[in-house]
Protein backbone atom coordinates (compact mmCIF):
# COMPACT_ATOMS: atom_id res chain seq x y z
CA UNK A 1 0.00 0.00 0.00
CA UNK A 2 1.41 3.37 -1.02
CA UNK A 3 2.17 5.94 1.69
CA UNK A 4 0.11 9.13 1.42
CA UNK A 5 2.18 12.10 0.23
CA UNK A 6 2.79 14.94 2.68
CA UNK A 7 4.00 18.00 0.77
CA UNK A 8 5.65 19.38 3.90
CA UNK A 9 8.14 16.50 3.90
CA UNK A 10 10.92 16.09 1.35
CA UNK A 11 10.07 13.55 -1.35
CA UNK A 12 13.52 11.99 -0.83
CA UNK A 13 12.19 10.25 2.28
CA UNK A 14 8.99 8.93 0.75
CA UNK A 15 9.00 5.10 0.47
CA UNK A 16 7.87 5.24 -3.16
CA UNK A 17 10.84 7.44 -4.05
CA UNK A 18 13.13 4.90 -2.39
CA UNK A 19 11.52 2.01 -4.26
CA UNK A 20 11.94 3.72 -7.63
CA UNK A 21 15.57 4.64 -7.04
CA UNK A 22 16.51 1.17 -5.90
CA UNK A 23 14.61 -0.49 -8.75
CA UNK A 24 12.47 -2.81 -6.65
CA UNK A 25 10.53 -5.57 -8.37
CA UNK A 26 8.65 -8.66 -7.23
CA UNK A 27 11.90 -10.63 -6.95
CA UNK A 28 13.84 -8.15 -4.82
CA UNK A 29 10.99 -6.66 -2.77
CA UNK A 30 11.20 -9.25 0.05
CA UNK A 31 14.93 -8.70 0.50
CA UNK A 32 14.81 -4.90 0.79
CA UNK A 33 11.55 -4.83 2.80
CA UNK A 34 13.35 -3.70 6.00
CA UNK A 35 14.59 -0.60 4.15
CA UNK A 36 11.09 0.22 2.92
CA UNK A 37 9.86 -0.11 6.51
CA UNK A 38 12.61 2.27 7.68
CA UNK A 39 11.54 4.92 5.18
CA UNK A 40 7.86 4.37 6.03
CA UNK A 41 8.69 4.81 9.70
CA UNK A 42 10.63 8.02 9.07
CA UNK A 43 7.94 9.48 6.85
CA UNK A 44 5.18 8.66 9.33
CA UNK A 45 7.25 10.10 12.19
CA UNK A 46 7.78 13.41 10.40
CA UNK A 47 4.11 13.60 9.53
CA UNK A 48 3.24 13.15 13.19
CA UNK A 49 5.41 16.14 14.15
CA UNK A 50 3.47 18.40 11.79
CA UNK A 51 0.20 17.07 13.22
CA UNK A 52 1.30 17.63 16.82
CA UNK A 53 2.61 21.13 16.02
CA UNK A 54 -0.69 22.12 14.43
CA UNK A 55 -2.62 20.82 17.42
CA UNK A 56 -0.30 22.49 19.94
CA UNK A 57 -0.42 25.88 18.27
CA UNK A 58 -4.21 25.59 18.08
CA UNK A 59 -4.47 24.85 21.81
CA UNK A 60 -5.75 28.04 23.54
CA UNK A 61 -4.20 26.97 26.84
CA UNK A 62 -0.67 27.05 25.42
CA UNK A 63 1.50 30.05 24.64
CA UNK A 64 3.43 29.86 21.34
CA UNK A 65 6.58 28.97 23.29
CA UNK A 66 4.80 26.22 25.21
CA UNK A 67 3.33 24.87 21.97
CA UNK A 68 6.82 24.81 20.46
CA UNK A 69 8.14 22.81 23.41
CA UNK A 70 5.21 20.39 23.20
CA UNK A 71 6.08 19.78 19.55
CA UNK A 72 9.80 19.44 20.27
CA UNK A 73 9.15 17.01 23.13
CA UNK A 74 7.13 14.79 20.82
CA UNK A 75 9.80 14.89 18.11
CA UNK A 76 12.64 14.01 20.48
CA UNK A 77 10.69 11.24 22.19
CA UNK A 78 10.06 9.44 18.89
CA UNK A 79 13.36 10.14 17.09
CA UNK A 80 15.43 7.31 18.59
CA UNK A 81 13.09 4.59 17.34
CA UNK A 82 13.36 5.91 13.77
CA UNK A 83 17.15 6.31 13.75
CA UNK A 84 17.60 2.88 15.34
CA UNK A 85 15.53 1.33 12.56
CA UNK A 86 17.83 2.94 9.97
CA UNK A 87 20.95 1.84 11.84
CA UNK A 88 19.81 -1.75 12.33
CA UNK A 89 18.77 -2.07 8.67
CA UNK A 90 22.12 -0.70 7.51
CA UNK A 91 23.92 -3.22 9.71
CA UNK A 92 21.70 -6.06 8.46
CA UNK A 93 22.21 -5.17 4.79
CA UNK A 94 25.96 -4.77 5.27
CA UNK A 95 26.17 -8.32 6.64
CA UNK A 96 23.99 -9.70 3.84
CA UNK A 97 26.05 -7.97 1.14
CA UNK A 98 29.32 -9.31 2.54
CA UNK A 99 27.85 -12.81 2.64
CA UNK A 100 26.59 -12.63 -0.95
CA UNK A 101 29.86 -11.18 -2.22
CA UNK A 102 31.75 -13.95 -0.46
CA UNK A 103 29.48 -16.57 -2.01
CA UNK A 104 29.94 -15.16 -5.51
CA UNK A 105 33.69 -14.84 -5.29
CA UNK A 106 34.36 -18.19 -3.61
CA UNK A 107 33.44 -20.41 -6.55
CA UNK A 108 35.20 -18.14 -9.05
CA UNK A 109 38.43 -18.19 -7.04
CA UNK A 110 38.18 -21.96 -6.68
CA UNK A 111 38.16 -22.40 -10.45
CA UNK A 112 40.99 -19.90 -10.86
CA UNK A 113 43.30 -22.16 -8.87
CA UNK A 114 43.44 -24.83 -11.58
CA UNK A 115 46.78 -25.31 -13.30
CA UNK A 116 45.49 -24.33 -16.76
CA UNK A 117 44.21 -21.07 -15.35
CA UNK A 118 47.71 -19.69 -15.02
CA UNK A 119 48.28 -20.27 -18.70
CA UNK A 120 45.01 -18.53 -19.55
CA UNK A 121 46.01 -15.49 -17.52
CA UNK A 122 49.45 -15.40 -19.13
CA UNK A 123 47.88 -15.36 -22.59
CA UNK A 124 45.41 -12.71 -21.50
CA UNK A 125 48.23 -10.51 -20.22
CA UNK A 126 50.05 -10.73 -23.55
CA UNK A 127 46.94 -9.99 -25.61
CA UNK A 128 46.69 -6.52 -27.21
CA UNK A 129 42.88 -6.58 -26.84
CA UNK A 130 41.92 -8.09 -23.50
CA UNK A 131 38.48 -6.50 -23.58
CA UNK A 132 37.56 -8.24 -26.82
CA UNK A 133 38.73 -11.59 -25.44
CA UNK A 134 36.64 -11.19 -22.30
CA UNK A 135 33.59 -10.07 -24.24
CA UNK A 136 33.98 -13.13 -26.47
CA UNK A 137 34.31 -15.38 -23.41
CA UNK A 138 31.14 -13.88 -21.93
CA UNK A 139 29.23 -14.31 -25.18
CA UNK A 140 30.33 -17.94 -25.44
CA UNK A 141 29.94 -18.54 -21.69
CA UNK A 142 33.51 -19.82 -21.55
CA UNK A 143 33.75 -20.74 -17.86
CA UNK A 144 37.40 -21.76 -18.11
CA UNK A 145 38.59 -18.40 -19.39
CA UNK A 146 36.26 -16.29 -17.29
CA UNK A 147 36.98 -18.04 -14.00
CA UNK A 148 40.73 -18.08 -14.66
CA UNK A 149 40.89 -14.35 -15.32
CA UNK A 150 38.17 -13.02 -13.02
CA UNK A 151 38.84 -15.31 -10.08
CA UNK A 152 42.41 -14.04 -9.70
CA UNK A 153 43.90 -10.60 -8.92
CA UNK A 154 43.52 -8.19 -11.89
CA UNK A 155 47.28 -7.62 -12.33
CA UNK A 156 47.85 -11.30 -13.19
CA UNK A 157 45.87 -10.83 -16.40
CA UNK A 158 47.00 -7.29 -17.11
CA UNK A 159 43.61 -5.78 -16.21
CA UNK A 160 42.81 -2.64 -14.29
CA UNK A 161 40.78 -3.05 -11.09
CA UNK A 162 37.87 -1.20 -12.68
CA UNK A 163 37.83 -3.38 -15.80
CA UNK A 164 38.17 -6.53 -13.72
CA UNK A 165 35.22 -5.47 -11.53
CA UNK A 166 33.07 -4.68 -14.56
CA UNK A 167 33.58 -8.09 -16.16
CA UNK A 168 33.31 -9.92 -12.85
CA UNK A 169 29.92 -8.30 -12.29
CA UNK A 170 28.80 -9.32 -15.79
CA UNK A 171 30.10 -12.86 -15.24
CA UNK A 172 28.26 -13.20 -11.93
CA UNK A 173 25.05 -11.92 -13.51
CA UNK A 174 25.44 -14.62 -16.14
CA UNK A 175 26.17 -17.57 -13.88
CA UNK A 176 24.19 -16.60 -10.77
CA UNK A 177 21.56 -14.10 -11.88
CA UNK A 178 19.29 -14.41 -8.85
CA UNK A 179 22.11 -13.94 -6.35
CA UNK A 180 23.53 -11.02 -8.30
CA UNK A 181 20.13 -9.37 -8.60
CA UNK A 182 19.63 -9.66 -4.86
CA UNK A 183 23.11 -8.26 -4.22
CA UNK A 184 22.51 -5.30 -6.53
CA UNK A 185 19.20 -4.49 -4.84
CA UNK A 186 20.69 -4.68 -1.36
CA UNK A 187 23.67 -2.55 -2.38
CA UNK A 188 21.41 0.11 -3.91
CA UNK A 189 19.16 0.06 -0.84
CA UNK A 190 22.13 0.36 1.51
CA UNK A 191 23.40 3.38 -0.42
CA UNK A 192 20.02 5.10 -0.11
CA UNK A 193 19.80 4.35 3.61
CA UNK A 194 23.26 5.78 4.25
CA UNK A 195 22.79 8.82 2.03
CA UNK A 196 19.34 9.79 3.28
CA UNK A 197 19.47 8.87 6.94
CA UNK A 198 20.76 12.34 7.78
CA UNK A 199 17.68 13.90 6.18
CA UNK A 200 15.52 12.63 9.02
CA UNK A 201 17.13 14.93 11.59
CA UNK A 202 17.06 17.95 9.28
CA UNK A 203 13.42 17.33 8.39
CA UNK A 204 12.62 16.90 12.08
CA UNK A 205 14.10 20.31 12.92
CA UNK A 206 12.15 21.85 10.03
CA UNK A 207 8.90 20.24 11.19
CA UNK A 208 9.32 21.40 14.80
CA UNK A 209 10.09 24.89 13.58
CA UNK A 210 10.54 28.05 15.66
CA UNK A 211 8.49 30.90 17.13
CA UNK A 212 8.83 34.28 15.42
CA UNK A 213 9.93 37.33 17.41
CA UNK A 214 7.60 40.21 16.56
CA UNK A 215 8.23 43.91 16.99
CA UNK A 216 6.08 46.90 16.18
CA UNK A 217 7.82 49.83 14.50
CA UNK A 218 7.00 53.53 14.94
CA UNK A 219 4.40 53.35 12.18
CA UNK A 220 2.55 50.62 14.05
CA UNK A 221 3.53 47.91 11.60
CA UNK A 222 4.38 44.56 13.20
CA UNK A 223 7.41 42.84 11.70
CA UNK A 224 9.29 39.63 12.32
CA UNK A 225 12.69 40.59 13.71
CA UNK A 226 13.98 37.18 14.73
CA UNK A 227 13.04 33.72 15.87
CA UNK A 228 13.15 31.61 19.01
CA UNK A 229 14.28 27.99 18.80
CA UNK A 230 13.04 25.13 20.99
CA UNK A 231 16.47 24.98 22.63
CA UNK A 232 16.28 28.64 23.67
CA UNK A 233 12.80 28.22 25.09
CA UNK A 234 13.84 25.09 26.97
CA UNK A 235 16.91 26.78 28.47
CA UNK A 236 14.81 29.68 29.75
CA UNK A 237 12.16 27.31 31.08
CA UNK A 238 14.80 25.22 32.89
CA UNK A 239 16.37 28.33 34.39
CA UNK A 240 13.02 29.39 35.81
CA UNK A 241 12.34 25.88 37.09
CA UNK A 242 15.65 25.97 38.98
CA UNK A 243 14.57 29.09 40.82
CA UNK A 244 11.17 27.58 41.59
CA UNK A 245 12.87 24.55 43.20
CA UNK A 246 15.14 26.76 45.29
CA UNK A 247 12.16 28.53 46.80
CA UNK A 248 9.76 25.63 47.08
Amino acid sequence: MSTEINTSITADLHPDTFRSQVGVDDDTAPFIAPAVEAFESAYSYLGSIYAVREAAFSDPTLTPEAALLRTDDHANAKLAAVTQKFDSTIAQFTRSIKSLESDLSASVKEQAGKMVSGEVRALMQKSPDRVALLEKALAEKDEEVLSAVLGAPPMLSGLSKELHATFLRAYNEQRKPETTKRLNALTAALTQLENKGGLVLREMEKAVGTVPVLKQDKAGVTRIVGKVTPREVREKRNASAKVYRQHA
